[in-house]
């Protein structure tokens, strides 16, 4: 005795809606390529352009960040373990204020914690590094707050720096398929 091709349908679409779902809650709203918007934010001052690439694998997240002035490119990976405590993390450079004078000191390592706020929409990571300038080494606290649009589309990160009185906003797009594969160039 054999099921019925309309049992049978609905069983399979059932299969396929169990299974889409799974796939569909795998993917973190996080994770992906961002390209900065940088008309809509922060200027990057003596960087042009700047990919975020966002891996999401539990509660490990790396973060690469690809920057490009002219035919100089920098990029710098933070890898984080939200269940742990922090990340001691070496620093080849200090991109984020290259203009000022201000360089990697210390030694050399950044210290970086982290946690999901609500849904998981939103990542907030708090980085302890020690800077190099002309007057000496000093200690930076960094607040970074990374929030996904309620459509996907759109990341934004409000850094929230100890040395610095205003925040600074980066908006970034997300990139798919051909275009998550090249890396922004300020040519």
């Amino acid at each position: 005795m054999g099921l019925g091709e309309g049992v049978m349908h609905r069983i399979a679409l059932i299969i396929l809606l169990l299974f889409s779902g799974v796939g569909l809650a795998a993917a973190h709203p996080l994770a992906g390529t961002w390209r900065l918007q940088p008309d809509l934010g922060t200027n990057l001052a003596a960087w042009r352009a700047l990919d975020l690439i966002v891996e999401v694998d539990g509660n490990e997240v790396t973060l690469t960040r690809q920057f490009a002035a002219g035919r100089r490119t920098f990029q710098d990976v933070t890898k984080v373990d939200l269940s742990k405590t922090a990340a001691v993390i070496p620093v080849e450079l200090w991109p984020d204020a290259r203009y000022l004078g201000a360089n990697i000191g210390g030694d050399k390592t950044k210290t970086v914690s982290g946690q999901w706020i609500g849904d998981g929409n939103v990542l907030r990571l708090n980085t302890d590094v020690v800077l190099a300038t002309q007057q000496g080494e000093h200690p930076v606290n960094v607040l970074g707050t990374y929030t996904v649009s309620t459509n996907g589309e759109r990341l934004t990160l409000i850094e929230v720096r100890s040395t610095r009185t205003q925040p600074l906003v980066f908006v970034f797009k997300r990139l798919e398929g051909a275009e998550a594969r090249r890396t922004g160039t300020a040519e």
